[in-house]
């Protein structure tokens, strides 16, 4: 250090004012965006309800033009259907489509899984590991608590299969499954039992376990397929069309 000055330290050039860097904020639409998405998701709005653009923007406090953008983002992540001369409603599944959907969520999330181990063992350790204890505190409590660290769960371990055609096609199911979840996971019984397969995943991928993740991740992802056809069979939805009594895409368990 000379007449007090760092010389380590990095400064501008001579003459050039330091400027501090402008952070973009968030648009208005995708904004909205995740508040429409959110009612959804967390059951304020029910499936197959029809929507209002003018309801909603007074409901969120914005103009109909973002609530508009939104929703068209929202179809095409198929949260919502625009029907021609009828309207705009949430997504709404029968036994068949839930069926669908579980098929091909295990599909990339077992796939997700085997990419992430052979990609970076120990960084997918490190993203999973320091929320177990907190969702399992969460688990303690209701599901309104737990459902972020489920969700957080799942995505990460597509995020660390580094295969960004995968993470996208994910990304196309992730709402409904969200959706879907959110419904299903009532009981502290279930949160339990949910929080108790992330753990065993965890758990054979820190061993070295790999086929027996694979295996606990397949058992997890049947247990919500279960209840997501007891939630369709409640909706009146045409029950067991379709609907095979093993896992879907998989006989790794029975029930």
């Amino acid at each position: 250090m000379a007449n007090g000055v760092d010389a380590d330290m990095d400064y501008p050039p001579q003459g050039q004012e330091v400027v501090q860097r402008v952070t973009r904020p968030r648009s208005l639409v995708a904004i909205v965006l995740d508040q429409i998405r959110d009612l959804i998701v967390t059951g304020r709005l029910a499936l197959g309800e029809q929507l209002s653009e003018n309801t909603l923007a007074e409901r969120l406090g914005v103009s109909r033009t973002p609530v508009r953008e939104a929703l068209l983002r929202l179809a095409s992540e198929r949260l919502v259907e625009i029907l021609p001369q009828r309207g705009t409603f949430v997504f709404h599944c029968t036994a068949a489509q839930i069926r669908d959907i579980c098929q091909l969520r295990e599909i990339l999330e077992v796939g997700a899984l085997g990419l992430a181990v052979q990609r970076d063992r120990a960084a997918l350790l490190a993203a999973l590991e320091p929320s177990l204890d907190a969702a399992a505190e969460a688990a303690l409590r209701s599901a309104a608590d737990y459902q972020p660290y489920d969700h957080s769960f799942h995505e990460l371990i597509v995020a660390c299969s580094g295969n960004e055609e995968l993470i996208e096609a994910y990304g196309k199911i992730s709402g409904r499954i969200r959706a879907i979840r959110y419904r299903i996971m009532r009981t502290l019984d279930q949160l339990a039992e949910s929080e108790a397969d992330h753990r065993a995943v965890v758990e054979h991928v820190r061993a070295g376990e790999d086929a027996l993740a694979e295996q606990a991740l397949r058992h997890h992802v049947y247990s919500s397929y279960r209840g997501a056809r007891a939630l369709a069979d409640e909706a009146d939805a045409p029950a067991g069309a379709g609907i095979s009594p093993g896992p879907p895409g998989s006989t790794t368990r029975s029930p």
